[in-house]
């Protein structure tokens, strides 16, 4: 396993490799010196074919965590080897306000405040999520809501452990994939999000009181259904008899075709659920917004046309991805706050 950690500069990397003990830790600034004593004085396109180099060198490893730079400013710096090199990608999310208290306190680091620092993390995250969805890379947003400030070393470690040993929503993905394909021989499938598209409510919520900052960052990555999994061992589940939420029979009566629902709720409680409808169901703590992109993606890869329905940005990527999108609106009409200054090009809004 090949492990990419990224983030802005003092968001935390080179701290976070001094701590992993289970696997080789490679610092990527001192790598790139050994390999080049001239590195800094080096024109551009030098700077550039010396990270080609060294990631053609690293390519003979199977298994390190590397800190990297995507970007300084408006300066790309990630390449297509980079790309290839990382089975999976970390990145490092700091408030904005903060990266730049750090910053303006480091000399190193101070002449980057003449960037937009918000919108260049921003950037980063979605210049390294969009390169992970085409060529079938894991990427992660490690965030600390609701404050963004960084994250406990001792989690982001255990997270990091958990990888390394085979957490992969993609790999999930493909899973869920082979087994909604022998479930059906159907050339369409729809794949539905659980809680607020096929439900009215958050069953979580209903069932068992959950409340969570988690997805304040509007990440929902495999950290975040990661985290949230542990954050629902706090909480004791009732046994259910009947159905614990409203159906949105708007969306149940419109389904023609054979039914998936994909959801990161609580599995005891969507089990229920999906077995009173008569559905098939896949849940669990992988189940993020790349993993319903990848069974989408993965599903139109053996054939079949997708029908997609979703609520928010964890269903985002599945939405765009679908061959026929629906974006299920709130009961008082709106969409999801979590899809503010989304591209909703080709979704239907319903």
């Amino acid at each position: 396993m090949r492990i990419g950690i990224y983030g802005l500069p003092t968001s935390g990397k080179s701290f976070v490799l001094e701590h992993v003990d289970f696997m080789e830790s490679i610092s990527g600034s001192s790598f790139l010196r050994q390999y080049d004593p001239n590195f800094d004085r080096q024109p551009e396109y030098v700077k550039d074919e010396d990270r080609k180099a060294i990631a053609k060198i690293l390519l003979r490893k199977k298994s390190f965590i590397m800190d990297g730079h995507y970007a300084f400013g408006d300066n790309v710096v990630f390449t297509e080897e980079d790309g290839r090199l990382y089975d999976a990608f970390i990145y490092l999310f700091i408030s904005p306000a903060l990266l730049k208290t750090r910053m303006a306190n480091s000399c190193r680091n101070k002449k980057y405040l003449v960037y937009d620092i918000d919108q260049w993390q921003r950037n980063e995250i979605e210049g390294l999520r969009e390169y992970c969805h085409k060529n079938n890379k894991d990427f992660y947003v490690i965030d600390n809501p609701p404050l963004f400030e960084s994250e406990e070393i001792k989690t982001i470690i255990t997270f990091i452990e958990t990888i390394s040993n085979g957490f992969s929503c993609r790999v999930f993905a493909e899973t869920c994939s082979k087994a909604i394909l022998e479930q059906t021989d159907s050339d369409i499938i729809t794949l539905l999000d659980g809680d607020k598209t096929l439900t009215i409510e958050d069953s979580s919520s209903c069932v068992f009181g959950y409340k969570t900052h988690l997805y304040d960052g509007n990440f929902y990555t495999g950290y975040q259904s990661w985290k949230q999994f542990i954050e629902f061992t706090e909480y004791s589940i009732p046994e259910l008899h009947e159905l614990p939420v409203h159906i949105n029979h708007a969306v149940l009566s419109s389904l023609t075709h054979v039914p998936v629902i994909l959801t990161s709720g609580h599995p005891k409680v969507w089990t229920f659920i999906a077995n009173a409808l008569g559905m098939q169901c896949y849940s669990g703590n992988q189940m993020s917004a790349e993993t319903k992109y990848f069974i989408t993606k993965y599903l139109q890869q053996s054939g079949k046309r997708i029908i997609a329905y979703g609520d928010g940005m964890n269903d985002y990527f599945m939405l765009k991805k679908a061959d026929d999108a629906y974006l299920v609106k709130k009961s008082d009409g709106t969409i999801s706050r979590s899809l503010r200054g989304k591209d909703l090009e080709g979704i239907k809004i319903v």
